[in-house]
């Protein structure tokens, strides 16, 4: 719905151009961007990133030495590559939290200036919650329609697409609790309407926002 939207509006529409925004931000690849998003860091990953953190501040520190580098890793260091740029992260996994929703946020923020955007995912509607010119609607479907689109789109057998939703569902849950500390990032409230598209068609759910969205402009939603 949301290119459809967009080319009624004559607007641009924003979804993947939010995570190449946030990779010049963060100084990410946007490969990187779509491992963190399309699911949560497993256990592994976790753990090889505290680990990293570790052996990363020890070495630096100089603190007993590092015992495959030595003693004088530190200066090496901070010698060789203080003027180089911080380097591109290429794995989800080694980009940090505070760093990632940072770059969203900022995104976000930033494009959310423009007059005529439509905006899709990444937690745009909560992040803009407080926006007075930013109409946020909710998209929902169930889950056997979601599961047909998505093996339609993706060239996927029914059982691969179940798994992806189920997967990209608990990303997305993880998202929210961590980076928002929100348990139904579905909730009503953070949403001027929701459309269901199980049940309603994609030619009137635009009018029904076209509509809205007038009426956010004059003053007259309420």
């Amino acid at each position: 719905m949301g290119p459809a939207l967009a080319g009624k509006m004559e607007a641009d529409y924003v979804d993947r151009l939010i995570l190449t925004n946030v990779a010049r931000h963060v100084g990410a690849t946007v490969e990187a961007l779509h491992q963190r998003e399309e699911r949560p860091p497993t256990r592994g990953e976790r753990f090889t990133r505290f680990l990293q953190r570790v052996l990363e501040r020890s070495a630096v520190t100089g603190a007993g030495g590092d015992p495959y580098f030595g003693p004088g890793v530190a200066a090496f260091l901070t010698e060789e590559y203080e003027d180089l740029p911080e380097p591109t992260v290429t794995r989800g996994h080694e980009l940090e939290d505070e760093k990632y929703i940072e770059g969203i946020q900022l995104a976000i923020n930033d494009m959310a200036t423009d007059e005529n955007i439509v905006m899709v995912g990444r937690g745009c509607y909560y992040i803009l919650k407080d926006a007075p010119n930013v109409l946020r609607v909710g998209i929902e479907a169930h889950v056997d329609d979601r599961i047909a689109t998505i093996a339609e789109r993706e060239r996927l057998s029914l059982d691969e697409a179940a798994s992806t939703v189920a997967a990209r569902d608990q990303a997305r849950l993880y998202f929210f609790n961590r980076f928002f500390d929100i348990e139904d990032p579905d909730a009503p409230e953070f949403f001027h309407f929701v459309i269901n598209t199980s049940l309603i068609g994609q030619e009137y759910g635009i009018k029904m926002i076209l509509d809205a969205a007038d009426a956010l402009r004059s003053g007259d939603l309420k």
